[in-house]
């Protein structure tokens, strides 16, 4: 026999249906101890639906037992809904000396069954039992029907009804307080936490800009000992006697110096960026070998680019003006060639 249903949808509504079960235990003749371990599993029921279901409701029922009745409290949620090895789980865990005081170990300890029906995407259904030995079955439906006909009719409390509800909502409140307090320390915690990580970030990133200020420095230092040194290889290119010309790894014509174009007629715009095919194709044009001669050096170069190479050209076709040409590679300590240096001396 249904009593009073109450809708739970935010920390009021929980408070709300405390109160009521704490009446209804006052009229049913709880002794004080009952009545507080039923509201504080009403209260702990409550909290479960609205951290699990998202909310839902509770209701209070009367069933009746040869010479006991059962004030049974079902609260259904609207959540995902458990599967049989979590409820098993709950229903089997005692919980730590903590939780023991909260949720589902409280109602279990504090409350004479507990009961967990669900199915996930379903929701969950707890139902809760207290005991209480009474005369016959007709006292417990007289109960019921002055029970509901209380709650349709009851407007205000009396003086010492509200002082009641007061110190019980104290309780209660303090209990809430204490649970948003540890939750509260923990949160500090993680921020400390969360601060000294930043800290030793922080720290870690001033060390990499010194550093990075100091390669930026030494960047400056080198910047400028290149340019300075640019300065010299162009100097030294102008007034270099003879012709010069550096290819890259590629065969390509990066640069050439006024001597080269002096003694084969031509100019910057014409020659810088030849290809290697180009260049090569220019000098046998050139060159005082024969065709299989020459095609034999342009080979070599592509076998052993290490080694150094010399021949003859000349400028013109009365052939007046013979060029002595000579390349080497240019590469590093490790032996490997970034392109090649080609000289070039005119001899009457």
């Amino acid at each position: 026999m249904k009593i009073y249903s109450h809708e739970i949808q935010d920390e009021k509504d929980i408070l709300s249906a405390r109160d009521r079960v704490r009446l209804i235990c006052e009229e049913l003749g709880f002794d004080v101890t009952q009545q507080l371990q039923v509201t504080t599993s009403v209260f702990e029921l409550g909290k479960n639906i609205l951290e699990h279901g998202g909310g839902g409701s509770i209701s209070f029922s009367l069933i009746t037992d040869d010479d006991t009745f059962l004030l049974e409290v079902e609260g259904n949620d609207q959540g995902p809904g458990l599967t049989e090895e979590k409820q098993e789980e709950l229903l089997q865990s005692k919980g730590s000396s903590q939780t023991a005081l909260r949720g589902i170990a409280a109602m279990k300890r504090l409350m004479d069954s507990i009961a967990i029906e669900s199915e996930p995407g379903q929701g969950t259904t707890i139902r809760l039992q207290k005991r209480k030995p009474v005369a016959s079955k007709n006292l417990a439906r007289n109960v019921v029907d002055f029970l509901q006909k209380k709650f349709s009719s009851r407007q205000n409390p009396t003086l010492s009804e509200e002082l009641r509800m007061q110190n019980l909502n104290l309780v209660q409140t303090l209990s809430l307080y204490e649970e948003k307090n540890q939750e509260l320390e923990t949160t500090n915690k993680e921020l400390l936490d969360l601060k000294h990580q930043l800290e030793e970030s922080n720290a870690e990133l001033h060390n990499r800009t010194a550093e990075l200020q100091e390669a930026l420095l030494s960047l400056g230092d080198r910047t400028t000992e290149f340019a300075a040194q640019n300065r010299r290889f162009f100097s030294l290119l102008r007034h270099i006697p003879f012709g010069v010309v550096i290819t890259d790894r590629s065969g390509l014509v990066s640069l050439a110096n006024e001597n080269f174009y002096t003694l084969f007629q031509t100019n910057e715009e014409e020659f810088t960026g030849k290809t290697r095919s180009e260049f090569l194709s220019f000098l046998g044009q050139c060159s005082v070998l024969s065709e299989a001669e020459w095609t034999k050096i342009f080979v070599s170069m592509d076998e052993e680019p290490q080694k150094e190479y010399t021949f003859q050209l000349t400028v013109s076709q009365a052939k007046t003006k013979t060029i002595e040409c000579r390349t080497i590679p240019i590469q590093n300590g490790d032996k490997r060639i970034y392109g090649r240096l080609w000289f070039f001396e005119g001899q009457s």
